[in-house]
């Protein structure tokens, strides 16, 4: 009996069965207990839509249209779960304006005088939707034929196609699914390509009303068409464009991102020449401080400019809410890791995509949840929806932090009881978003509209519609996003004030030409830190957060996995970069033991003379001959610590007060080696000094390592020479130096094959690439300004004096202050990354190409080095040897090497 039924009833009229069909899968949990309701439906539906009746098209009319107020009835559907309504304003572009049970509805906010068209679309299992209903006219227009003949008049004067107001819906939802695109009033498609500000070419076109997204191509000089960008924007600077070259641009936009239409103007343009040459180059702020950059008014200026509204709307992501990330999707790499999915990115991706087709095939909006994500992705990987979406939720709530200007501005709008809302375009559902705001800091929101609650968007206008209707009064939007954010809220008679994205902010000053993660990872850190807005800071801070950071980070944490490698008891910094070293490393391992030991050339010159004479040669006799500021022989040897051998000047026709030169630099070696047992002897005290130290220093260590900056390796060397075998300490040294450089071919070939020392960044074996950009580039001063970067705040050791007492050179004191504010900088940037990343410990390995890149495009900034750091000084003379200190500072060395920003 019930097949027979069914056969004569719904078999025969297939309108019948899909209607019957959809509502039977959106309540299969009752389909048991309540057959009786499903047979009732099923009975109505066979009524409504009977053979005469199974193509009409579902109706609706007005109740009542009063003050701005329209109440509509739309045609009642048996077992119908949503009716969800649309307007439109030219009766071709519907946006979706509410969705709601009954089939009645009001829709407020209606102006007079103006002319609307509604339709509304309905639903039997909460997820599909059926085709659009017939439209109805809604107006308090006194004469329609007038109206509608205005209406054409202001079309026809603009080429015969679009809206009569499109500026009053752009990107709402195109109903006819038609190509409808808004021209000029020259009926020509805007479409250009200009020079960007940063180098590149500017490319800016019309937007398409409803289109998803572009794609943009470019030909160089006739040549074959290459993909360039997929985008949302109507704007993409190409930076990837060679300097000098002509190239020819062509668009192609889609509606439901399946089919594809091209825009029918084509842009050209020629690359401006780059100012930076060099792949990992650009600019830095050259106003001094990046932090200022974007201009931000402080947090309190926005909170009180917000105070004259009655309720105030945040967006979420990018403006509450910030990633670590300079492309947010790179969080996805993580997920990945977590969940054992190799290239689980472009997978999570790709299902987002071909979850919102779906969405939008079935439902008529491509709003989805995460749960619906990860059905995707289990489709595609096996894992399981729900475990998935939990793990994506969990990486993201450990990752995201607070925005620190937003989070003071919210406290302050909400302690004056203000009404605070977020709106969010997101897949996350309300009760995630609120758990993930909640961890960030924020509580005590009024109300969380999220696009995937509502199936509607910011962008369209929907979620604004809603935010509305719910409150009543003025109000105020931010956001980050321009079309979302900005116009969509003031279409919608909300005011709305751009926040502008951080990571969009710091993007031309980033390093480049970094590994994936951690380049995005670095870069995300110090762009949220620096173009939030909260704080300014001072070119010398930053510094040390943007371009010192990461590479002490790096190496501290290299030099941690050598120690567990090699079963290290201590580590022993040398001075004077091994001051920064240290402190980022008790910042990072506070618990292992390490010493920082005062050291520099003077001493291994003094500790080397009884097993090599050569360091003693070349630092004392003959650099000091060649030296641009000469020294007088009588104030040198006793500098020097050997006055004693002053006797002998006249058997040598040498004089006090002459200077050391060229000419008689073989006079002055033949005497100290002719008197070389005696010159060793003037450094016995010293050497009782130093070995006492050095015990000290390594204490009861039986393995431990001496890391130094670089380059040659000689101080690292000389201190295991030292505690291993001229003081028989019993103690196993291991040499690591953050780089190594050759001094020529042959200088350290024999070490570096015999792994003497192990180098982080690079040396003659090890990068050799980076080895040889540093050596090569700004006229081998790279070495020097590396070490600005970590100079200590202290003046170099010297040695002992003949009471034991630690002797000092000239102190830079004109620099201290700025060194210490590198320093913070450096710290504050080790600090915020170990937090953010505390439970992705594999992120603080950094290679050491990814640590130098940040220092190479500091590098390549002279002008920017020259203003900022002109005038560090340093003691140019080694022992203060002259009469009177010499000492010169970075923009004379600059100047005498010829190195000026121009030459780049």
């Amino acid at each position: 009996m019930k097949d027979w039924l069914y056969d004569r009833i719904v078999r025969h009229n297939e309108r019948i069965q899909r209607e019957y069909e959809r509502y039977v899968r959106g309540h299969m949990g009752e389909h048991r207990k309540k057959r009786w309701k499903h047979w009732i439906v099923l009975l109505l539906l066979a009524v409504k839509y009977r053979d005469s009746q199974k193509d009409r098209v579902h109706s609706l009319v007005l109740v009542k249209l009063k003050e701005g107020t329209a109440k509509l009835r739309m045609e009642w559907v048996p077992g119908a779960v949503w009716y969800n309504v649309y307007m439109s304003r030219d009766g071709l572009n519907y946006r979706f304006v509410e969705k709601v049970k009954r089939h009645v509805c009001k829709v407020r906010g209606l102006e007079e005088d103006k002319m609307y068209f509604f339709r509304f679309k309905v639903s039997l299992d909460g997820s599909s939707y059926s085709e659009f209903s017939e439209a109805l006219t809604v107006t308090a227009v006194k004469n329609k034929e007038h109206y509608l003949m205005e209406q054409i008049s202001v079309r026809e004067a603009e080429g015969g196609c679009g809206r009569a107001d499109d500026r009053e819906f752009p990107g709402a939802e195109t109903g006819s699914g038609k190509d409808r695109r808004e021209k000029k009033g020259d009926g020509s498609y805007a479409f250009s390509a200009s020079p960007g500000e940063s180098g590149g070419l500017l490319l800016v076109w019309e937007k398409i009303p409803g289109a998803l997204h572009y794609n943009l191509y470019r030909s160089r000089e006739g040549g074959s068409w290459r993909f360039a960008v997929q985008t949302e924007e109507d704007r993409y600077l190409d930076s990837q464009v060679k300097g000098g070259d002509a190239y020819v641009y062509k668009l192609k936009y889609t509606f439901d991102g399946k089919r594809y239409h091209e825009f029918p103007e084509q842009a050209a343009g020629r690359a401006p020449l780059e100012k930076y040459r060099n792949a990992n180059s650009g600019r830095l702020w050259e106003r001094g401080a990046e932090s200022e950059a974007v201009g931000r008014p402080l947090p309190i200026h926005l909170a009180k400019s917000m105070l004259a509204f009655d309720v105030v709307s945040f967006d979420v992501f990018d403006t509450l809410i910030l990633r670590p990330f300079s492309e947010p999707s790179d969080l996805f790499i993580l997920v990945g890791e977590e969940l054992g999915i190799m290239d689980f990115c472009e997978i999570r991706k790709k299902a987002e995509e071909d979850a919102r087709r779906r969405s939008e095939f079935l439902r008529g909006s491509r709003e989805v949840t995460l749960y619906d994500i990860y059905e995707m992705v289990e489709e595609e990987t096996g894992v399981e929806a729900v475990s998935g979406a939990r793990t994506e939720f969990l990486t993201e709530r450990k990752l995201c932090f607070a925005n620190p200007y937003m989070l003071e501005v919210f406290r302050m709008v909400k302690a004056r009881g203000k009404t605070v809302v977020a709106v969010s375009d997101m897949y996350l559902p309300r009760e995630l978003m609120e758990e993930l705001l909640r961890s960030c800091g924020y509580e005590g929101f009024d109300d969380i509209l999220v696009s995937c609650d509502y199936s509607c968007t910011k962008r369209k206008g929907g979620l604004f519609d809603i935010l509305r209707k719910k409150y009543r009064g003025a109000i105020f939007h931010v956001g980050d996003h321009p079309r979302s954010d900005v116009e969509a809220a003031r279409e919608r008679g909300i005011e709305a004030r751009q926040y502008r994205n951080v990571n969009e902010a710091g993007r031309p000053f980033r390093a480049k030409d970094m590994s994936r993660l951690a380049g995005s990872a670095y870069r995300g850190v110090v762009n949220a830190k620096l173009h939030n807005g909260r704080d300014r800071y001072t070119p010398w801070y930053e510094v040390g957060y943007v371009y010192t950071g990461l590479y002490c980070m790096g190496f501290c944490r290299w030099i941690m996995e050598q120690a567990r490698a090699r079963g290290l008891e201590k580590i022993l910094f040398l001075a004077r970069e091994g001051d920064l070293y240290q402190k980022v490393f008790c910042q990072m391992y506070p618990d292992f033991p390490t010493a920082y030991v005062l050291w520099s050339r003077i001493p291994v010159v003094k500790t080397t003379v009884n097993w090599n004479r050569h360091p003693f040669l070349l630092q004392i006799i003959h650099h000091k001959a060649g030296a641009l500021y000469k020294s007088r022989l009588g104030i040198l040897f006793d500098r020097v610590g050997i006055g004693a051998l002053k006797k002998y000047f006249p058997a040598y026709r040498l004089r006090e007060e002459e200077y050391l030169t060229s000419e008689n630099e073989k006079a002055v070696r033949r005497l100290v080696t002719e008197h070389w047992d005696e010159l060793a002897s003037c450094y016995s005290a010293d050497q009782a000094c130093i070995e006492s130290y050095l015990r000290r220093q390594v204490g009861d260590a039986r393995r431990a390592a001496v890391v130094d900056v670089g380059w040659s390796g000689n101080n690292v060397l000389q201190v295991r020479h030292l505690i291993e075998e001229e003081y028989g300490m019993d103690c196993k040294i291991h040499c690591l130096l953050a780089a190594a450089r050759d001094v020529n071919d042959t200088y350290m070939a024999g070490m570096m094959q015999r792994g003497q020392v192990q180098t982080y960044l690079f040396s003659p074996m090890h990068n050799k690439g980076l080895h040889d950009a540093h050596q090569e580039e700004n006229e081998r001063l790279n070495s020097f300004f590396f070490e600005i970067l970590t100079q200590s705040a202290t003046p170099t050791f010297l040695g002992f004096d003949s009471q034991g007492r630690f002797l000092y050179d000239i102190p830079e004191v004109e620099n201290y202050a700025r060194d210490g504010q590198i320093h913070e900088g450096a710290l504050d940037f080790v600090r915020d990354y170990t937090e953010i990343f505390r439970d992705f410990p594999y992120m603080m390995d950094i290679s050491g190409h990814d640590a130098y890149m940040p220092f190479q495009y500091f590098s390549r900034n002279l002008l920017w080095m020259r203003q900022y750091f002109g005038d560090y000084i340093f003691g140019r003379d080694l022992f203060a040897t002259q009469d009177k200190a010499v000492m010169e500072s970075v923009r004379e060395v600059m100047e005498k090497a010829g190195l000026w920003e121009e030459r780049q």
